[in-house]
């Protein structure tokens, strides 16, 4: 305390003391999930410590965490693979994920709602095509497939 005014952190556990039992459980997670990326089998172990931890922990919330871990824990491990990507030109390593799949699926939802019902699936088809490409090619006219005209070309 320098005058008087608190640190905001001593402010902050003198309102609920709890709060920082809270703090540091949630902490011992994101060390977990920081420390391990790129090695699964670290992540393996680490886990069920982590799972324990929780599984005593006087908070129901963390108690009912430590089950959730349980339930998904080979997907959250599964979580720790690197995978090689390409973006902005460059090849970088990333945890694998399923958020790249999830982001086209919401996308064909909201396209689905806005169309308000499309009657057509290759209407819906070529639409969804169109949405979600960055440089979409009309009237079949790409880099790739160029249209040449002519001037000597009789209508």
């Amino acid at each position: 305390m320098v005058g008087n005014t608190y640190d905001y952190e001593d402010w902050l556990f003198r309102i609920d003391s709890n709060l920082k039992d809270f703090r540091d459980l949630k902490e011992q997670y994101v060390l977990f999930n920081s420390r391990n990326g790129g090695n699964p089998i670290a992540a393996r172990t680490e886990i069920d410590e982590l799972i324990d931890i929780y599984k005593k922990s006087s908070y129901e919330m963390f108690r009912d965490f430590a089950s959730l871990l349980e339930k998904y824990k080979d997907p959250i491990i599964n979580s720790f693979i690197m995978v090689e990507k390409i973006g902005n030109g460059k090849i970088y390593d990333s945890r694998l994920s399923n958020g790249p799949i999830e982001s086209i699926n919401r996308k064909v939802k909201d396209l689905k709602r806005l169309g308000r019902g499309f009657r057509n699936f290759e209407h819906f088809r070529n639409r969804f095509l169109y949405a979600t490409r960055s440089a979409p090619v009309l009237n079949g006219v790409s880099d790739y497939n160029p249209v040449s005209y002519f001037e000597e070309d009789e209508f």
